[in-house]
């Protein structure tokens, strides 16, 4: 095992101890969108009230989740294009690193895990 693999496993080890589980509870606007997707890693599920059967509301680590509801804040909906709900956006540090969206049925494909992943990765890579 290389230097640079045990160190990897060491972080995860660390990480395993400090984790803190973040789920949507707060609700973001166009007014205050900026600031909040400007801090460290930011999952963004857009989502509509009247269809609220269908918000992912994922339980996720080392990470702030926040929720736009469409109906209030379109303008936001159109600028990031979101077409379907819910669709959730990793941000790190106020720019993009990954999107998930739903599939025919308005259900999202990924499941917590392949979010927690891409998470995991921006987590990791702040470590090399």
């Amino acid at each position: 095992m290389s230097l640079k693999d045990k160190l990897a496993l060491l972080i995860m080890f660390l990480l395993a101890f400090t984790i803190s589980t973040c789920e949507a509870q707060e609700f973001v606007t166009s007014g205050d969108f900026n600031d909040v997707v400007a801090k460290d890693i930011v999952v963004i599920e857009f989502y509509a009230d009247w269809n609220s059967a269908n918000a992912a509301k994922y339980e996720l680590n080392d990470c702030s989740y926040y929720m736009v509801d469409i109906s209030k804040s379109m303008s936001l909906q159109s600028e990031f294009g979101v077409t379907a709900i819910p669709t959730l956006i990793v941000f790190e540090n106020g720019e993009e690193k990954s999107r998930f969206v739903p599939n025919v049925m308005f259900q999202l494909e990924a499941d917590s895990k392949t979010v927690q992943k891409n998470i995991d990765k921006l987590m990791l890579a702040k470590f090399n």
